[in-house]
């Protein structure tokens, strides 16, 4: 079906009152509507427990270009796969709530795509400016970019940067076939190692992959406890190896 949106952001949200409070979103919105391209923001409620979904609903009665999606907790992997299969834009840009990386950042990535790529990723640290709130945070983002690259993704720099651009192509085939990545009955917060599977099955289905520096910042009130999502994401990865072997993804 051809599009005649050409840009679709897609936000997941989890309990996201205080990042929404503190005013994240606006930047955002400020440079979306400067733009000539058309464009769509979607937000995934995953199930949040606060006031995120009532906030979400009534800034998007403001913004005719806003929508939002509301799924039982499922994870980020969960909403990001939803908000990627509603996706009408030419381009669907994945991005972390509270906007880590701005979204003034995205022109190159357009201009990638643009160029030929099916996906393009967020690099951090090559001559950019890049803040963690944590020592924890840090050592978790290390620990998952070197197991990436030593099981699954060699030559991938920046597996878990929440900035990534995809063509609707790429976008609706790789998370149609998410394995790992997408757990039951949660209640926490819960990222596990979705980043790698997507750029994992991006290599595996042939899409080309560029990756592009970006400034990024922590923001304060993340809601995952670090020691168990790094266990977490050992055991997503080892199981996401054990199906790459075993023709799980055929």
């Amino acid at each position: 079906m051809q599009s005649k949106l050409f840009l679709s952001i897609v936000i997941p949200a989890f309990n996201e009152t205080v990042n929404f409070k503190a005013g994240v979103l606006k930047p955002s919105f400020d440079f979306l509507r400067k733009q000539k391209f058309s464009w769509e923001v979607i937000f995934v409620d995953d199930g949040s427990t606060d006031e995120t979904y009532k906030l979400l609903i009534d800034l998007c009665h403001k913004n005719k270009n806003c929508r939002v999606l509301r799924i039982s907790h499922g994870g980020r992997a969960a909403a990001m796969a939803k908000g990627m299969l509603e996706a009408r834009g030419k381009y669907v840009l994945y991005t972390d709530f509270d906007q880590s990386t701005s979204l003034d950042q995205v022109v190159p990535f357009i201009k990638s795509l643009k160029s030929g790529y099916d996906v393009a990723i967020g690099s951090r640290g090559y001559g950019t400016t890049v803040r963690y709130d944590s020592i924890l945070n840090k050592v978790r983002a290390g620990v998952f970019a070197r197991l990436s690259r030593a099981l699954l993704l060699p030559g991938i720099v920046d597996t878990s940067c929440g900035f990534k651009l995809y063509t609707n192509d790429a976008a609706k085939k790789i998370f149609s076939s998410l394995k790992v990545s997408i757990p039951r009955n949660l209640k926490d917060a819960y990222m596990g190692a979705v980043d790698t599977e997507i750029l994992f099955l991006a290599r595996r289905f042939g899409f080309r992959i560029d990756q592009i520096p970006v400034n990024w910042v922590r923001r304060p009130g993340t809601r995952l406890n670090v020691i168990m999502e790094v266990s977490r994401i050992m055991k997503d990865m080892f199981l996401l190896k054990y199906y790459a072997l075993s023709g799980k993804y055929e």
